[in-house]
């Protein structure tokens, strides 16, 4: 019966459409990316000549490292399904790591005067930049989830501006007013 129907095109699109399609990776986007990165690379060539005469390829360095990493990273990323970044788990784990990374910076010793910077093997992480990633998956989450009641602020609204007025408040006391306001402006707009 099954053979058959599949055959003759009976339910064959009900089995298509519950299929997963193959997700295609935005080459323009990547291209667009890499031109930036290209770009910024140069810029960052010429002032490192002016910086450190001694040695005018210690930025280039670097940031060619953080650039290929960087690369590396959204090659892999690029091969995850995007819906797995709605799921609950991964919205509240993201924020609860970020809360976290948040907090535990006020107890660290203070970089030129601020508690922005976690150390994580060496390498200085500031939660706050992740923090505005999680503000955007949970704001994303809320107003798909919600958008039967999006009239309803308490429903809705309250939440979001919950979140990322505490996730403000702790970048704000950093102090990273900059930071702060780029997570409020971005959560608005959505």
């Amino acid at each position: 019966g099954a053979r058959h129907a599949g055959a003759n095109g009976i339910g064959r699109g009900r089995r298509t459409e519950n299929m997963a399609r193959k997700l295609r990776s935005d080459w323009w986007l990547f291209i667009a990316m890499l031109v930036l990165v290209c770009t910024s690379l140069v810029m960052v060539r010429s002032a490192s000549a002016f910086k450190v005469p001694n040695e005018p390829f210690y930025f280039l360095s670097k940031q060619i490292a953080w650039s290929l990493i960087g690369g590396t990273l959204l090659m892999l990323l690029m091969r995850i399904d995007y819906r797995l970044y709605r799921h609950p788990l991964v919205v509240y784990g993201a924020l609860g790591g970020v809360a976290l990374g948040l907090i535990v910076v006020f107890f660290m010793n203070p970089i030129n005067n601020t508690h922005r910077w976690l150390n994580v093997a060496g390498v200085g992480v500031q939660p706050s930049e992740f923090a505005k990633l999680a503000a955007i998956m949970f704001t994303a989450m809320m107003l798909e989830r919600r958008m039967e009641s999006i009239n309803d602020l308490r429903a809705s609204i309250v939440p979001i501006v919950g979140v990322a007025a505490a996730l403000a408040m702790l970048i704000f006391f950093e102090p990273d007013f900059g930071t702060a306001a780029a997570l409020v402006a971005t959560v608005a707009v959505m």
